[in-house]
């Protein structure tokens, strides 16, 4: 069974774009943080510009939306894998803010800084899913809370974008029998459980998953498990 809260915290915290706003009128922002219980960080100028100064730190904010949309650095068809909709009141930092939070969030010292903490999460998801399935799962907010988020995320597009551009050919040969003689292969996926590799022919197009003989817990893992399966298949 797919862990569902992990990967939509995932996709939150290493989103290609993020927006933020009550439902019809949101606004994107340029950075956002993630807090270790998943609840989403961001400047109040910039999700609100019209009425950030009317709030002040530790008020309660009205019901927000926010989407964090995870996207794909190697160019598919369909670059968007996943979409996460968290809903919720958001709130005005009232504690200290570190130095550190507010450079990444571009702010100055003293800038606002929001935090939404979601009621309701919901993930659509396109890798490796079926047409019979559901284009969106409800994920309990009490799962995401407490979940992990992957030990490649923020990693693997790169390397899945260094992978595609100099090793396209190992990467087929490693699903060469499951996929048509005439198909394209390239990566779209990777994760602490494996990688996958998109099937294209014409406009058809398929998801195989080449599984790690274990759940790395960094990007040197990854990169050492993949190195043994070519190794495998050039010797098999």
């Amino acid at each position: 069974m797919k862990n569902w809260a992990g990967l939509a915290k995932t996709i939150v915290a290493t989103a290609s774009t993020v927006e933020v706003g009550i439902t019809g009128s949101s606004a994107p922002v340029a950075r956002h943080a993630v807090t270790e219980a998943g609840g989403l960080l961001f400047s109040v100028a910039e999700a609100a510009p019209d009425c950030a100064h009317l709030v002040a730190p530790g008020t309660r904010g009205p019901a927000l939306e926010a989407t964090a949309s995870d996207v794909s650095n190697v160019p598919h068809a369909d670059r968007v894998r996943g979409v996460v909709h968290l809903t919720g009141h958001a709130e005005v930092m009232a504690e200290p803010v570190s130095a550190d939070l507010l450079e990444h969030l571009g702010l100055p010292e003293g800038g606002l800084v929001g935090r939404l903490v979601p009621d309701t999460v919901t993930i659509g998801w396109t890798i490796e899913r079926s047409r019979s399935a559901p284009p969106f799962v409800d994920v309990d907010a009490g799962d995401y809370a407490l979940a992990d988020i992957d030990a490649l995320g923020g990693w693997q597009d790169g390397w899945i974008t260094h992978l595609d551009a100099h090793h396209r050919d190992d990467l087929r040969d490693l699903v060469a029998s499951e996929v048509q003689p005439v198909a394209v292969v390239r990566p779209v996926h990777a994760d602490e459980a494996g990688i996958v590799l998109r099937e294209y022919v014409g406009t058809y197009r398929r998801d195989h998953r080449v599984g790690f003989s274990r759940r790395v817990r960094c990007g040197c893992e990854a990169v050492e498990e993949l190195k043994s399966l070519v190794a495998v298949r050039a010797g098999g």
